[in-house]
């Protein structure tokens, strides 16, 4: 959900999804809580909202999953990355429910590598952004990151060279996505990547395979589901970049674990060979 108000200043990202198991009556509260907030309100779906009906009650309150208008010269753009997971569902006769309970998990192996914009998401985008002028901004909103963070978590889309190439020809993207429910800055050419905090829980960090972000971010402590939750406060400042301030629940932010102490000695990175990069051994000899 994206509030979005009359100036270049919103409250973002706090919800990963509004239904923790996509059941409408979970939708319809999310919806009645939000109406608290009287701005105009976009959304975009997280996979919770989407897999226990295939997106039916999502589009019927919320609208399309993907959307673009113009405000005060920001082209806005939100993206549904969520919808495109391969069909494991029918051939095993699964209910509903259980397709929804697969999704749900970080590291199912039934869904698999599910995040994705799509070839038809992707025209459009291209569409979108072609009549845009290069130099002038471009916020895109979307559930994953749209670069590869840590794919067996779908932490990123799988054809996030796609999005990029579309991206790369404006010189001011911001891409601001939610789902890893950690503190997060990266950027990719000319994109810059914020990663939305969660009102709920923070997720783990990823054992390896990880690329050294931009900027090194204190860590919270993902054992400690009070710890590093809450929103985000965006601004556009005179320069026409976007400003991201995590506002936490917690004013202070413990991290205990040596992968998560902080920026101050470069620990908070502990880095290991990407996954993508890893190759076999080359085979010497011959075969008889």
């Amino acid at each position: 959900m994206v509030p979005f108000p009359e100036h270049h200043r919103s409250g973002a990202g706090g919800a990963d999804f509004l239904g923790q198991l996509g059941n409408p009556v979970e939708l319809e509260l999310g919806a009645e809580l939000l109406k608290e907030v009287k701005t105009k309100k976009v959304y975009i779906p997280g996979e919770h909202d989407w897999y226990l009906d295939m997106g039916k009650a999502w589009e019927r309150m919320f609208g399309a999953p993907y959307w673009s208008f113009d405000h005060k010269g920001v082209r806005f753009i939100g993206l549904d990355t969520i919808s495109h997971a391969k069909d494991f569902w029918t051939i095993r006769k699964m209910t509903p429910q259980e397709r929804m309970g697969h999704m749900a998990t970080l590291d199912g192996t039934l869904g698999g590598a599910w995040a994705a914009v799509g070839p038809e998401q992707l025209a459009w985008l291209d569409r979108t952004l072609s009549s845009w002028p290069k130099d002038k901004p471009v916020v895109i909103f979307s559930h994953n990151p749209l670069f590869d963070y840590y794919a067996p978590w779908n932490f990123w889309v799988r054809d996030w060279r796609e999005v990029n190439e579309i991206l790369k020809r404006h010189d001011n993207v911001t891409s601001v996505h939610g789902h890893v429910h950690q503190v997060l800055y990266h950027e990719i050419g000319k994109m810059r990547s914020i990663g939305m905090l969660a009102t709920s829980w923070p997720w783990p960090y990823a054992p390896k395979g990880v690329p050294k972000l931009t900027k090194c971010m204190v860590r919270v402590d993902p054992g400690d589901y009070f710890d590093g939750v809450g929103w985000s406060a965006l601004g556009m400042n005179s320069a026409s970049k976007v400003d991201n301030e995590y506002v936490m629940w917690r004013k202070d932010v413990y991290a205990t674990a040596t992968a998560d102490s902080g920026c101050g000695d470069n620990r908070n990175q502990v880095l290991h060979p990407r996954l993508a990069d890893a190759e076999p051994p080359p085979i010497t000899g011959s075969v008889k």
